[in-house]
């Protein structure tokens, strides 16, 4: 014999719609109720509606790509990008500058600028999808891409989408300015060590070509001068590739420095900048939302007054 489960006990789809058909009826039946009960729903719906407060929170959407060169010649984008944004771009001086621009939580800067700043940053939302930093690139593969979507949450909807605009434009210029400085810095230093190593082979070459007059102008043969010579030569030619490597090595950092100065080297692409819609046209969608909302809640609130209808010969 097959054993009983909960499941057996459960109403099945045609049973459950028929009993929600009861349910309904008997709200109906007792119309002054549910009508009564509908008609505080619909205020408190609409009162919700008309002037219910909301929050605006604009999307500001980053495609974040990278230079089709060697990944070693650029400076390294972090791939926690959304640690490296909070952490490193969001820092506090500029926050601080977001908030005065735009008169944010003036009671707050007011008593605690400190607080100020932690409100601002509990109402940034930041997330990064698609990214393929976290990946290393070998030379000759495609370029890395992510994407990094923000925004900044507000009453006030004219604020919300200035501080979300602000906020992704700061993330711009300021990874703009970092790499251009990073890609400078990287090809003095290269410069350095290309000019090093040519000092290196001009000061042993001079001290091959000394070597071979003293062993021309010796009276006889020096085998030992002639074993140091070789020694001489044979460190020249790896000095001479150590100086060719330098020297390629410079070149390709000052041509990077040169894409991030004019601001190709990574590329930042707005996908979406944030647009709202007017404020009628959200009102009107508002709107349109109650009124769903109050047609989808007329049979609840009728099958809510069923369910707690006296049963009929029910005694009184």
């Amino acid at each position: 014999m097959k054993q009983q489960t909960w499941l057996d006990d459960e109403l099945t789809l045609a049973g459950a719609l028929r009993q929600g058909a009861e349910l309904l009826w008997a709200g109906f039946r007792r119309s002054f109720l549910t009508l009564s009960l509908i008609a505080v729903f619909g205020v408190t719906l609409g009162a919700a509606v008309v002037w219910g407060k909301h929050e605006y929170a604009p999307r500001f959407v980053l495609r974040v790509i990278e230079a089709d060169r060697d990944p070693s010649s650029m400076p390294r984008l972090s791939g926690q990008l959304n640690d490296y944004v909070r952490q490193a771009i969001f820092t506090s001086a500029p926050l601080f500058d977001v908030i005065e621009r735009n008169g944010l939580y003036p009671n707050l800067m007011r008593h605690n600028p400190r607080a100020a700043l932690d409100s601002l940053r509990e109402d940034i939302s930041l997330e990064v999808y698609r990214n393929y930093f976290v990946e290393q690139r070998a030379p000759g593969e495609l370029p890395r891409s992510a994407r990094l979507a923000l925004s900044y949450r507000s009453r006030d909807r004219v604020k919300a989408l200035a501080v979300t605009r602000e906020l992704g434009n700061l993330i711009i210029s300021h990874e703009l300015e970092v790499r251009r400085a990073q890609a400078l810095e990287a090809a003095r230093a290269a410069e350095i060590a290309r000019d090093s190593a040519q000092l290196a082979v001009q000061q042993r070459s001079q001290e091959a070509l000394s070597m071979q007059r003293r062993i021309r102008e010796a009276q006889a043969p020096n085998p030992e001068l002639q074993v140091e010579l070789v020694g001489l030569l044979g460190s020249l030619d790896s000095l001479e590739r150590r100086a060719e490597a330098t020297e390629r090595r410079s070149a390709s950092l000052e041509l990077g420095a040169a894409f991030e100065k004019r601001g190709i080297g990574l590329r930042f692409e707005v996908v979406d900048d944030a647009s709202l819609a007017s404020g009628h046209e959200q009102q009107r969608e508002r709107e349109w939302l109650g009124a769903a909302g109050f047609a989808l809640g007329i049979p609840l609130v009728a099958m809510a007054v069923g369910a707690f209808a006296p049963k009929r010969g029910r005694s009184a």
